[in-house]
């Protein structure tokens, strides 16, 4: 990948300015609607104690250390690297000459996101799991011009160099997805190969997400104020990490120590991770910047991609996870069914089993005729002709995807202006 042109950031461009002044407009109206909620409840909660009382458990209920499978080394080892003024906290596993495999979370997340992943990548890859910068145990730079497309693509870029590698395979979920777009297009010759999970492609994310989202257009817009929007998400984390994690509440337990005795809620990471106001604050500025930054046109994704999303997700709408197939040169596509925003966790034996046969082709097929072949230069072939590489059942599926959505025009979906609770 040499030959590839390097760092490219004049593949990012800024949408127009009557754009930026229509977000900002609305922001205001919803930042204005946020305060009457607040006053209405300060009002409520004076009238009625039993509401002070049970505010006041919740929030006491958010843990003040971590639990210990987030700090053991079950999982891997804790290392940190310092770039400039900036400190980043990743867990790594496998052996160091391996090749190696980035794994960026989303939000709200942090490394532990991947739990399912690390053992099963450590027998052929030597696997990084980044807390991105703002995230839990990476250092949370305040100013939000610490976060645009640019400075994180740097950032991580310098990342690479520091812990000596030359190029990677990157898996990115929701955000962590949204960053290895960025990066594939700006430093396509860092990257091997590109795992996106269940999150469009920047072209097509901003315009296209489902009303019913927590983190839908109006939110996005919200948001981009300071201070209000992290005072509310710490007000509202529980009810927002259990809205994003439904899944893990039904986990129930998680094993660790040397002989599994010690059990803890999994839930209590994520309410560690995200139980003071700042812990928002670096995960927002990222949506303070994307939000205006689109894809240069006529720019593709060089290297192999595989596309993976969970049937049933209700972030992100599944037309637009399809459609982002035509900003990469070499992709294979999988939905994964009985799965939502998180296949990884939610449907992790047959999520490893496809991003295995992805990165590793024969050697991790039992039999030879499982192994990929290659796409054909057509959009379907090059999407719908290689999900059969990965996953017979898939084939039906896709045609069935290709049939039912039509891709319509991103701005007929743009969600009108309303705050939902």
């Amino acid at each position: 990948m040499g030959g590839q042109k390097q760092h490219d950031y004049d593949a990012l461009q800024v949408v127009p300015k009557s754009e930026i002044a229509k977000i900002y407009i609305r922001c205001l109206l919803a930042n204005f609607v946020i305060l009457l909620k607040w006053l209405y409840e300060s009002v409520k909660c004076k009238l009625n104690p039993a509401a002070i009382m049970r505010k006041t458990i919740e929030r006491t209920d958010f843990p003040n250390k971590p639990p210990i499978f987030m700090t053991d080394t079950n999982l891997g080892r804790h290392s940190y690297v310092k770039l400039e003024n900036t400190k980043l906290h990743f867990v790594e596993a496998g052996n160091r000459s391996n090749p190696i495999v980035l794994l960026l979370h989303g939000f709200p997340d942090c490394w532990f996101g991947w739990r399912y992943q690390i053992p099963e990548l450590t027998q052929y890859f030597h696997v990084i799991a980044l807390d991105l910068k703002g995230f839990n145990d990476s250092d949370k730079p305040q100013w939000r011009f610490e976060y645009t497309p640019k400075r994180v693509c740097e950032d991580l870029r310098k990342f690479l160099i520091a812990i000596s590698a030359k190029s990677v395979s990157i898996i990115g979920h929701d955000l962590g997805a949204t960053i290895g777009w960025f990066f594939t297009h700006t430093n396509p010759e860092m990257v091997d190969k590109f795992v996106c999970v269940s999150t469009p492609h920047p072209n097509l994310l901003w315009d296209n997400l489902p009303s019913s989202s927590p983190f839908n257009r109006n939110w996005l817009e919200f948001i981009q104020l300071p201070m209000l929007p992290e005072m509310e998400l710490k007000h509202t984390a529980e009810r927002v990490l259990r809205r994003c994690y439904p899944h893990v509440t039904k986990e129930k337990l998680y094993q660790s120590g040397t002989n599994g005795s010690v059990k803890n809620n999994l839930m209590e990471a994520y309410k560690y991770s995200y139980s003071q106001t700042d812990d928002w604050r670096g995960p927002l500025n990222y949506y303070r910047n994307f939000l205006f930054y689109r894809v240069r046109e006529g720019e593709m994704v060089q290297c192999p991609s595989l596309i993976i999303a969970g049937n049933d997700d209700r972030f992100y709408k599944l037309e637009s996870v399809v459609k982002s197939s035509e900003y990469c040169e070499n992709v294979v596509l999988k939905i994964i069914e009985q799965s939502g925003r998180a296949p990884h966790q939610e449907m992790a034996t047959e999520f490893n089993s496809t991003v295995l046969k992805f990165l590793i082709g024969k050697k991790y097929s039992q039999k030879p005729a499982e192994a990929p072949s290659p796409p054909s230069r057509g959009l379907v072939g090059r999407v719908f002709g290689g999900i059969g590489s990965v996953a017979n059942n898939t084939v039906k599926l896709g045609n069935n995807l290709r049939e039912t959505y039509t891709f319509s025009n991103p701005l007929s979906s743009v969600p009108n202006f309303m705050i939902k609770g």
